[in-house]
């Protein structure tokens, strides 16, 4: 009577194989996972950069009305520093001005992590 005692060599380096195979895909998807994970904790906090500012500007009104063109800062938030660029135009016919806020983390990055526009009435002339 011949029985079994155990996997042959090459069970055993099938089953290692696959199980590499799994592991390099979970591992991989990890990585991934954590790397979305930061750009959308930078994309909540560049937002909240952008309502902040939006918010300065609001408190502000009437009394100190933006200038229609580009005004840039910096601002330094949750121990980071951000660069926003604010953005005043007046659309055409309209009594409001229109005011884009752009926000990016301030480490030489291309790209906006965050924008949001407002418009605001123009005071009576």
């Amino acid at each position: 009577m011949k029985g079994s005692r155990g996997f042959t060599l090459l069970e055993v380096l099938v089953a290692m194989a696959i199980i590499a195979v799994a592991l390099g895909a979970a591992v991989r998807t990890l990585g991934q996972a954590a790397d979305i994970g930061g750009a959308l904790a930078d994309r909540t906090l560049a937002r909240w950069v952008a309502e902040d500012h939006a918010a300065l500007l609001r408190a502000e009104l009437p009394r100190n009305f933006p200038a229609s063109g580009q005004r840039e800062g910096r601002i330094e938030q949750d121990r980071r520093n951000w660069h926003w660029r604010e953005i005043a135009s007046d659309p055409p016919e309209s009594p409001f001005r229109r005011i884009e806020i752009h926000v990016r983390v301030d480490d030489g990055a291309d790209g906006d992590q965050a924008a949001l526009t407002l418009f605001v009435l123009r005071p009576p002339q």
